[in-house]
């Protein structure tokens, strides 16, 4: 009786220390927000391709398509489509602008540029950002993914950063999977990432 009470003690024990890992969840954000622009005039905004920091070769694409979604799925904005902002750059011999075809952007948005996008494309704001973490963080006790993005939104008229967020997502902290419990996806990270992000946006 004695060894059956210590057994189903041992079993409590592990089950808390296991939703213990699996609740383990941080988020992080730095935000700036321009006060004195008035986001519901801003209609209409271009997502330039992410510069990847990170080991995954595909993640800025990936964050990218996820922040745009998420992005038309809150009905605040519309996003031109990426060919269209890309060639609108090449025509304007914009050093450093991306090859047809490439999803890839290295120059820089001056005030110039930044005037000749929003005349020609409609669009008030032009989004840039940096994915910095894409993977899964393992450690002795488990592992949990992780991704982290630095974004900023450039007035299309004055060439000015109208606001500006760097997030950090982790995702669920789980043990080895020896209890069948499989690891959080980092796509399922970078979609809470960016639903946060976008909520920082004031749209009133």
């Amino acid at each position: 009786m004695r060894a059956m009470k210590s057994r189903i003690l041992l079993s409590m024990v592990s089950f808390l220390m296991l939703f213990g890992y699996i609740g383990c969840v941080a988020t992080k954000s730095k935000v700036y927000i321009n006060p004195n622009v008035n986001f519901r005039f801003v209609k209409k905004v271009g997502v330039l391709p992410f510069e990847n920091f990170t080991n995954d070769r595909f993640a800025h694409k990936k964050v990218r398509d996820i922040f745009v979604t998420t992005l038309l799925a809150s009905e605040m904005v519309e996003v031109p489509e990426l060919g269209e902002l890309l060639q609108v750059i090449n025509n304007i011999n914009l050093a450093g602008s991306a090859a047809p075809g490439q999803e890839t952007f290295k120059g820089t948005i001056t005030k110039e540029v930044a005037k000749e996008l929003g005349q020609t494309l409609k669009i008030q704001g032009i989004v840039l950002g940096n994915v910095e973490e894409y993977n899964i963080v393992r450690s002795g006790s488990g592992s949990y993914p992780e991704v982290s993005l630095s974004l900023r939104m450039i007035d299309a008229k004055t060439g000015s950063i109208i606001w500006a967020i760097s997030h950090t997502e982790k995702g669920n902290r789980i043990l080895p999977s020896i209890l069948g419990i499989g690891e959080g996806t980092v796509t399922e990270t970078a979609i809470k990432a960016c639903k946060k992000i976008v909520e920082t946006l004031i749209y009133k």
